[in-house]
């Protein structure tokens, strides 16, 4: 999942809490007797508890296959070994859908340290498609506060050979404070999971005039002679961060960047209050000159009335690579996999097709389901949904309809017999940042799984983002709603209902 979310939005609710839960189970009873998949559900659901992979999977995906940046060689083995398996389990026309990236990029090694006035040892990870130093940089730090390109004009002729920083310490939440309800956060989207923001303080805005922004800073910072960018990762226990500096084209990042620790970066600032403060860096990166093909893994089970109508469960396959990209997205492609093999395995036919995707490129700007959508634009009009799961670990708590109205009535009845797992009611909840957004965008409802944190944001992006961090029994049940979402959904009477084309989603990611 994308670390940069937009995060002004209001969190729009079906339905309050406040009592709606014991309401809701009161009811499970006569809403699961009413339902037509009833018994298909409770099939799917003890194939799962009882049979499942999703351990022995996620292990061999993690540990034996490892990280997956998009363009790596480990990337291409996990699409080989994620077709192989769909194959393996019976899923019809398992195959690998190609796209092309400008460059891929390698990452080297990185080390640092503050030089004065004081010696301590930085520990640091470059920025994605970031260019190495070419060799041991020296700077004066400089804190550059800016938001818009205005006012970096007062930074003009100041910056040559500093090393920059552009935020104050990030204010990070007790270790022992309880996790945010996700459905109760009031923004319409998960980042405030992951910092608490100070008093009266606005929520950053991560929309497309932002991105802009931060391009055309980077470039602005090469044109003064910047050296490099510090910046800090936001996370506890001495973790890093990680994301990209070469935007959604591949493109080569104008100046060496890099996260630091919140330690290191908040000592940094602190010594900044006293007087100069100088760091060296070094990185080596390497970066393909070429243009290189990378790939989407897809299976299916076709339908057996409506087999051109189709319905999609997706996740991302890719992964940053300080971990090994365990629950960001191991967890959720491990998950779909899990519901591929339990439906194919127990014959269930249905109406019409379901379609399980890997999607690569997620985390460099949803680039696989965008050409994936792209790819299959004539086919759109007869997509029913698409469910995306990317939230880690943690059990799914509600499903998302993105604001998706027209479709409450519809979907209450499909999720119904899945109550009993502890799915709470649905929700519209906006969130960008995931593979859904490119179907909602395209007119195809793009619905993801509201999902319990479980210490997902501290450690995803990180060298924590490890098998270790994945918790069998919300996985399980994960893998329960998604096959079964999947299935009652490609057995409805029709298609899920679009928006009105007056109501279209916002492009806003």
């Amino acid at each position: 999942m994308k670390s940069h979310r937009i995060c002004g939005l209001v969190l729009v609710l079906i339905l309050g809490l406040g009592g709606g839960f014991a309401a809701l189970r009161a009811q499970q009873p006569e809403a699961q007797a009413k339902s037509p998949w009833a018994q298909e559900d409770e099939k799917i659901l003890a194939e799962i508890q009882d049979h499942n992979g999703i351990m022995a999977n996620l292990e061999y995906l993690s540990d034996v296959i490892g990280q997956r940046l998009t363009g790596s060689d480990n990337l291409k083995k996990a699409n080989d070994w994620t077709r192989e398996k769909f194959a393996g389990y019976g899923l019809a026309n398992a195959h690998l859908e190609g796209w092309t990236i400008a460059h891929a990029w390698t990452r080297g090694t990185a080390r640092g340290r503050i030089a004065s006035p004081a010696e301590h040892p930085l520990t640091l990870a470059s920025y994605g498609w970031a260019p190495g130093t070419g060799g041991t940089l020296r700077g004066t730090v400089t804190y550059v506060k800016a938001n818009s390109m205005e006012e970096l004009e007062k930074y003009k002729g100041k910056l040559k050979g500093a090393i920059v920083i552009t935020t104050e310490p990030i204010i990070l939440p007790p270790q022992d404070q309880p996790a945010p309800n996700p459905m109760l956060v009031p923004y319409g989207d998960s980042f405030l999971l992951m910092h608490p923001r100070r008093p009266g303080e606005a929520p950053e805005m991560y929309g497309p005039g932002r991105r802009k922004f931060i391009a055309a800073r980077t470039e602005f910072f090469k044109n003064e002679g910047v050296a490099a960018m510090l910046t800090d990762s936001g996370k506890v226990d001495g973790l890093l961060n990680m994301t990209g500096l070469g935007g959604r084209d591949y493109h080569i990042a104008p100046i060496p960047a890099a996260f630091i620790t919140s330690e290191n970066y908040s000592l940094i600032w602190r010594l900044m209050q006293r007087g100069p403060v100088e760091v060296e860096v070094e990185m080596t990166n390497s970066i393909s000159e070429k243009s290189l093909e990378v790939y989407n893994t897809v299976a299916e089970i076709r339908g057996s009335e409506k087999p051109d109508e189709v319905v999609v469960l997706g996740a991302h396959l890719d992964s940053w690579d300080l971990g090994t990209g365990s629950t960001d997205n191991g967890t959720g492609s491990i998950v779909v996999l899990e519901a591929a093999r339990a439906l194919e395995k127990l014959g269930l036919r249905p109406k019409r097709t379901i379609r399980f995707a890997l999607f690569s490129g997620e985390e460099q700007g949803l680039n696989g389901s965008r050409a994936y959508v792209a790819a299959h634009r004539e086919e759109l009009p007869r997509f029913s949904a698409a469910l995306i799961h990317d939230t880690g670990t943690g059990r799914v708590i509600s499903i998302s309809l993105m604001r998706n109205f027209q479709d409450l009535e519809a979907m209450e009845g499909v999720v119904a017999p899945l109550h009993s797992l502890g799915l709470l009611e649905l929700s519209m909840r906006w969130m960008t940042g995931s593979d859904h957004v490119a179907f909602d965008e395209a007119g195809v409802p793009g619905f993801y799984c509201v999902q319990e944190p479980a210490q997902y944001f501290q450690t995803h992006h990180s060298q924590a983002d490890t098998f270790d961090q994945a918790h069998e029994a919300e996985l399980v049940e994960g893998a329960q709603v998604m096959a079964a979402w999947a299935y009652n959904v490609a057995q409805l009477p029709d298609l899920l209902p679009r928006r009105p084309s007056t109501s279209a989603a916002p492009n806003v990611y």
